[in-house]
This record gives structure tokens, sequence and C-alpha cells, in this order.
């Protein structure tokens, strides 16, 4: 274990004050309708200090604006907060095209966030000779962008990263742990950054004593941007820590503001028809991929859906997968574009494809079950990338002829509405919810009934339902041993796609509110 000091405190390895200095960037993934007194306390921190947030809205920007999540955030940048907006990046599969989109849609796809976050997962195998230049590109787009808010990126690795992607980015997320992992294993990267506003550290589990020692540690380790928490897994960045542990932490930084490097200068032109062989390679429900062979001397490749730019890419990718699409549609219209240094060369060239049409029983199909007892075995076939795919299951609740007895749980909303015009619910109690790297199973244990309007949160950690995928297949093994949970209630959901989408199997009840 390294020693835990307090020297040098708030100051940076090049300085401290002025722009340099430490600062805390928080992944504020607290909804600010759940939660609106974190988020007056975010705003009100000194810039200076607090410098940078993170708007999780849904594990990527939804396909439509969340007002409660665009208040916070036009607050923020109103103070000079820089807010990051996450975007997942994936395997180099469906999450590169919400990167790409990025790219080329500015602020109608971001807005209001003010700079982007892209996530890759912490051991993701992506090969850097492939994954750089999509970075490199990327964010010289967004700097490049007309509004000034898109000119901040971060790459969030959670681990080491190679120094081939120090200019990629303007900041890198490299560590992403808990106190007890950054002091007894931490691994540095193997280069030492031009400034350490470069590197930004996130340790959890934390206690307020400890804090001192960590930000010197984070310090030592050429990390300018920090956040500090007291939380812990399965999701440290749900809650606030207290104002005494907020104030422990701004009183170890200088402050300043984040590095934000000159964006680059986009040059070329686009010629139309060139490359002349590219060809649609495969399709399913929402998506196209198209593929080509490079052209010499490229700068670069952007591709039009029906005559309006939707991806640009750089000159080492000759494959795009455009998604978004509706389901079913027949008739759409690509056009593969060459960036050259000169306009010369090329004629017009469209490509036609189209999507699968969905089942007549929507996105979420051949559902089901297996096994009882102790474990249960749930699985779907999940037809559209969903940002969220969440498992729940409901327990047994005593009815009575003629009565409306209060049923506890947390509600669902279900389409349609009673007699009275009141909106349905079916009423859950026990959830699963993550991905396959992490997924957690949680017990309601709020207050909610049908005859209460007042919920609280899911209660955090009852243990770990993993989860598997397999092309569309989603399965979950749940632990339903000591539970009073019913196998054969259950509903899986889907959310953060056009549409939302809630499919109910089982037996499952519904209730109104009263």
């Amino acid at each position: 274990m390294e020693a835990l000091g307090s020297t040098n405190r708030g100051s940076n390895s090049t300085g401290s004050g002025g722009d340099a200095g430490q600062q805390i960037a928080i992944a504020s993934y607290i909804n600010p309708l759940g939660d609106p007194a974190s988020w007056e306390r975010l705003l009100a921190y000194d810039t200076e200090k607090v410098s940078v947030l993170v708007a999780n809205v849904m594990n990527d920007p939804d396909y439509a604006v969340d007002k409660d999540w665009e208040s916070v955030i036009d607050q923020a940048a109103s103070q000079g907060k820089k807010i990051l907006g996450y975007v997942r990046t994936g395997y180099l599969g469906t999450g590169l095209r919400k990167l790409n989109k990025i790219s080329t849609s500015g602020s109608s796809y971001m807005a209001p966030v003010s700079a982007v976050s892209f996530s890759m997962k912490a051991g993701q195998s992506v090969v850097p000779t492939i994954f750089t230049p999509i970075c490199t590109h990327t964010s010289t787009i967004i700097r490049s962008a007309n509004t000034p808010a898109h000119n901040y990126t971060v790459l969030n690795p959670g681990s080491p990263i190679a120094q081939c992607y120090e200019d990629t980015m303007d900041t890198l997320l490299t560590f992403e742990s808990s106190y007890e992992t950054y002091t007894n294993s931490f691994v540095p990267n193997d280069w030492t950054p031009k400034d350490p506003r470069k590197i930004w550290h996130i340790i959890y589990k934390v206690s307020q004593e400890q804090v001192a020692g960590v930000a010197a540690l984070a310090r030592s380790r050429h990390a300018g941007l920090l956040e500090i928490s007291d939380d812990g897994q399965p999701n440290p960045y749900d809650t606030l820590p207290s104002e005494a542990y907020m104030k422990a932490v701004m009183d170890e930084v200088s402050g300043g503001k984040p590095s934000i490097g000159d964006p680059a200068k986009v040059t070329g032109s686009y010629v139309a028809g060139l490359p002349s062989n590219a060809v649609v390679s495969s399709s399913d429900y929402s998506s196209v991929t198209l593929t080509w062979s490079s052209v010499a001397n490229a700068l670069g490749y952007a591709v039009y859906k029906d005559g309006e730019q939707v991806l640009e890419l750089p000159a080492s990718l000759t494959r795009a997968t455009i998604g978004m699409l509706d389901p079913g549609s027949s008739g759409i219209t690509f056009e593969v574009r060459t960036i050259l240094a000169s306009s010369s060369g090329g004629s017009s060239r469209l490509i036609s494809a189209s999507t699968k049409s969905l089942p007549a029983n929507g996105t979420i199909v051949n559902t089901g079950f297996t096994g009882d007892g102790d474990t249960v075995i749930y699985k779907a076939d999940i037809l559209v990338p969903y940002a969220f795919v969440r498992l729940f299951i409901g327990i047994k609740q005593e009815l009575k002829v003629g009565f409306r007895l209060p049923v506890h749980g947390w509600p669902i909303d279900k389409a349609g509405v009673d007699d009275l015009g009141t909106q349905w619910h079916q009423v859950v109690n026990y959830l699963v919810e993550g991905n396959v790297f992490y997924s957690g199973f949680y017990e309601y244990t709020g207050t909610w009934n049908s005859e209460s309007k007042a919920n609280t949160e899911w209660s955090w950690s009852i243990g770990v339902a993993p989860q598997s995928q397999s092309g569309y297949t989603y399965m979950w093994n749940v632990p339903l041993a000591g539970t009073d949970a019913v196998a054969s209630e259950y509903l899986i959901q889907g959310q953060g796609y056009a549409p939302i989408n809630k499919v109910c199997m089982g037996t499952l009840y519904m209730y109104s509110t009263f």
C-alpha cells in the first residue's frame, strides 16, 4: 500500500492555481426529478472547484429531450460548468452508431448537453489502430462545431490506456474503482501526460477521513480531474455525498478549468459516387450496414441517408452501420461519399436498402422462463438495441372479490385507463438490471401501494443475477431462494429507444391508482 499523506494540498505537479489546478469532475447520475436537492447543491458549488458534471440521462442521449435534465443542464452550463453527455461506444458495433451520430448532427441530437463523454468498458478489446482514428475524427468534429458548448470531449476506458490515445480527446478517465483498489492494486499508465488535466480518476468507497490522502495520491499520479465518493457498488454515482464530505473534497483541490484542445480544421470536400462499389452487406430490424473499398488519398468518408448526411468516418474505416431506422422500411436510399482534398471526380450512385418487419407482438418476443425455486432462468429476444432492458418480478398479492385492497410494490405504467380515466399500473416487487459485466438483483422496500402515491427508491444490493446476451437473445439467471417472488409473475421492459416498449408475461396483476 502506498503511503497516503496530505502534503502539497490543492496543487498539481505542474503548479497550482489558474487553469491548471486539480478539479472535481462528478459522474452525477442523479435524477433531477427524484433528487432535486442534490442538483441544487451541485449547481451551487464553485465552478473553479466542481468544473465537470456528467448528465447520464439514460446511458446515452435519448431520442427525446428530458425536460427535468434540460433544466439542470442549462443552469450548470450558464455557470460555466462543463456538462458531459454520456455515450457508450460499444465494440465498434451498435454503440458506434451513436458516436458517429453525435459527430455529424451537433446540437440537435445532444442539445442541451455541452460536452461529450465516450465510454469504453473496462478491459474492452478495441484495437488502438482502429479506435484511435475514430476518437480523433469524432473529437475534431465536435470541437469544430458551431455551437461553442460542443468543444470538450472525454474518453472513458476506466482503466490504463495506451499513449496513442493522449491527443484523441481532451480528457481520459483511466481509473474507476474503489479505495481499496486505488491504494492496493492501482495500475498506472506507462506514460506521463503533458498536462495533468488529461487524466481523470474516480475513487469510491472512500471515508471522509481518507479524502485528503486520496486527493494527494491522485495528484502524485498526475490526475488533474478527480471524483471521490463514499458511495459504492452497485451504483456509486446515484447519490451525492454529504455537504461536509463535499467540503472536505473541495478543500483538497486548488481549482481551475478543464483543458480543451484547439479544434483542428476540417479540410477537403465531399465527392459523390466514390467509392463506386458500396453495398448493403447486412440489415436487421432497425439498422443497415454498408461496406465499400478504400479510395486512394481519401481523407475520410461520409454516409448519406435519403440525401441527408448521417455519418462521417476517418479514412481507415470502410464499414458503417446506420441505426435508429424504422422497422419494416423499404426504399431507403444511401450514398457513400469520399472526402478528398479536391472536388474532382465521381458521380452520384444511390444504394437502396430495407429493414426487417417486426413480428405482430412487437420488439420483445419469445419470452419465457425455466426452473423454479432456487434459480429461475428467464429468456427473451430483444429485436432493437434498447439502452435499458429490465426484468421485473412480482409476488402473489391477495385479492378479494368486490374490494380494491391496497397492493404493495413498484407501479409501472401500463397502456390503458380504468373507467375513471386513471392510468393503469402493473405492480412489481423485484428488479434485475445491468449488463453482461454486472447485473444486480434488487427488491422494492418502499411504501407505494394502490392507495398512496408516495414512492421510495429500490433497495440496493440483494445480490447478483448474471445476465448474458447472444445476438437478439437475453438470458437472466435469477436467484429466487429466500424471496417471496413468484417466478411466473414477470415483466420485461425495454427503454431508451423509440418507442418505449413493455411486454407482460405470466400473471402480473394490473391496478389503477386511486
